[in-house]
């Protein structure tokens, strides 16, 4: 029984330690973001903190998607633009034929021979 008391006895200590390292850690972050507690605390909670941090992270999350779209659009824009410059470089001109001409009569001529 005794051993199992110290053993739950130098535990605790344990976690102890660990609860107030945890805690300075905490008290060191907000003081370096500059977090002061609510309108009424004392101190700043770790609600608080998580508050705060959700708002920002979905607020940059919603920021970020519609920047990641705006680049997309701007990208395939871009794409198409260079598309149609080396399509529009590279254009073969036709020129239409004179209904009168030689060619023209001759193949309205095979035309007909081949559908009759």
């Amino acid at each position: 029984m005794e051993a199992f008391i110290e053993s739950a006895k130098s535990e605790h200590m344990v976690a102890e330690a660990g609860l107030r390292e945890t805690q300075k850690s905490f008290e060191d972050a907000t003081r370096f973001f500059g977090v002061k507690p609510k309108s009424g605390d004392k101190e700043v909670t770790p609600n608080h903190i998580f508050m705060l941090w959700y708002e920002f992270s979905s607020d940059f999350k919603n920021i970020w998607k519609r920047e990641s779209k705006a680049i997309s659009k701007e990208r395939l824009r871009e794409a198409q633009l260079s598309v149609k410059k080396i399509t529009s470089e590279k254009k073969v001109e036709t020129k239409k034929t004179n209904p009168n001409s030689l060619k023209e009569r001759m193949r309205q001529r095979a035309a007909n021979t081949t559908t009759s």
